[in-house]
């Protein structure tokens, strides 16, 4: 019995593909060039559908002819990688950073406003990380844990904080903010001084107790905290572990 060439089977399959991403065709034996335009169709519907679910406030700023044109230029410019359709989006947001698309440039928020938009979903998707912890102890003499659901973000504009279509230039500035997911499944996003977010990023390299905290801060800092900065530390520590970005402590 004669095998299958794979080769051309792979051919063919990949000339389908890109007709369905470009409506460019070749010839493709046995494709029928009146209701293969149906398959393209589809393709371009979840895609154009599986971005807006994604991004919605994206689609809200967006007139429906930028967005329209922007979708329809990441689907015939870019071959998705993944086979799980919702990492799609994704790969949306790096193909336009790459590419530096001009409508980056028109709306200076959207580089943020994506990266928003797609970490919430990435958490939300992402699988359970298991980290021992036990939630009574004591942040003096106990080294606490940090939920690793989660995500250290720099925005230069407030997308966490405002509708994009009321931001304007003058909101413009540094917002540093951590996304985690909750037991509950639920993503949130907090805006932290950046002293609060140094303190985060200290514990996503390791797990530490209140007073070592304290020290790396100071000794990095070169700076003698005040018993009200510790005590600002303190109540971070409790509101975090309140909010599950701190899970507990170390067993």
């Amino acid at each position: 019995m004669q095998q299958p060439d794979t080769t051309t089977t792979f051919q063919h399959q990949s000339a389908l593909a890109a007709y369905c991403r470009t409506g460019k065709m070749t010839h493709i034996p046995g494709v029928n060039r009146k209701n293969v335009s149906y398959y393209r169709r589809l393709v371009s519907n979840v895609v154009n559908d599986t971005l807006e679910n994604a991004y919605p406030l994206t689609f809200e700023l967006l007139s429906k002819k930028e967005w329209k044109n922007t979708v329809d230029d990441f689907l015939s410019k870019h071959p998705c990688h993944s086979p799980q359709v919702w990492y799609m989006p994704k790969e949306f947001y790096a193909y336009l950073i790459e590419k530096q698309h001009p409508i980056l440039i028109k709306y200076p928020v959207l580089k943020d406003l994506l990266w928003f938009e797609w970490i919430e979903i990435e958490l939300f998707m992402m699988e359970d990380r298991v980290v021992g912890y036990r939630q009574i102890g004591n942040s003096l003499e106990d080294k606490l844990v940090l939920n690793p659901e989660l995500a250290m973000l720099l925005f230069r504009y407030p997308v966490h904080l405002k509708n994009p279509l009321q931001i304007i230039e003058k909101d413009k500035s540094d917002y540093y903010v951590v996304a985690h997911r909750d037991k509950e499944g639920e993503v949130k996003f907090n805006e932290l001084s950046p002293a609060m977010f140094r303190v985060v990023e200290y514990l996503a390299g390791e797990a530490l107790t209140l007073p070592q905290l304290l020290g790396r801060f100071e000794s990095e800092y070169q700076l003698a905290l005040s018993m009200a900065d510790r005590d600002m530390v303190a109540g971070f520590i409790a509101k975090a572990i309140e909010q599950q970005l701190l899970l507990g402590f170390i067993n």
